[in-house]
């Protein structure tokens, strides 16, 4: 018992690593892996596909002061990301982002739909969370009622106790969610912002 656990903890975990390691790649086959949690749509006028390309380097790669991008021509899509260095202050929360963009060609430019996505497994592990306390906390009241738990002021006191401590647990995911994905929505959109303005200068690494 205590092997098959141990073992499932450990697979649970590379599943994990796999998931965001996969997630970070730049290929095109990952580009679009994650899930969508948003999209910026972007109109740049007097920028071809061709002026647009010409900023990147033989693979594909461009780099970025707080990032780095890849073009993929042959699919008319893009990839983002902004880059983690070691000992900054620019830490990982347990939601990056990155953005898998797509354009498409019009009379007067280009037209950029970037999607920002996060690892599944971040998705999916807060989703869980949540619903473990909120389903829980709700359990417990149906259940504490059901039983009489609110027939007398003890009883009524530990009920509002509980449903208490669960709110305020849910309040604290919730805060914790909201600031980490402006941290690092600020943090690709920053990204974002540096492609659109070497696109347009005529600066870059071509």
């Amino acid at each position: 018992m205590v092997l098959a656990g141990a073992f499932a903890i450990v697979l649970f975990v590379g599943l994990i690593v796999g998931d965001w390691m996969y997630f970070a790649r730049l290929s095109s086959d990952a580009c679009r892996y994650g899930y969508g949690i948003g999209q910026v749509q972007d109109q740049i006028t007097s920028l071809g596909v061709q002026r647009l390309v010409r900023h990147f380097d033989t693979n594909g790669f461009l780099s970025l002061p707080h990032g780095v991008a890849r073009v993929f021509p042959e699919a008319n899509r893009m990839v983002i990301r902004p880059t983690y260095r070691l000992f900054s202050m620019r830490f990982r929360t347990a939601w990056p982002l990155k953005g898998s963009i797509e354009w498409a060609s019009e009379a007067d430019g280009l037209k950029l739909v970037c999607t920002k996505r996060i690892p599944w497994s971040s998705s999916i592990l807060t989703f869980l969370w949540f619903s473990l306390v909120g389903l829980g906390t709700l359990g417990f009241l149906i259940t504490y009622l059901f039983q009489g738990g609110f027939e007398s002021l003890g009883g009524l006191l530990l009920g509002v106790g509980v449903t208490g401590v669960g709110l305020i647990v849910v309040a604290f995911g919730l805060l914790t969610v909201a600031v980490a994905y402006r941290i690092e929505n600020t943090r690709l959109m920053q990204v974002y912002t540096e492609l659109r303005a070497v696109a347009l200068d005529g600066t870059g690494t071509a």
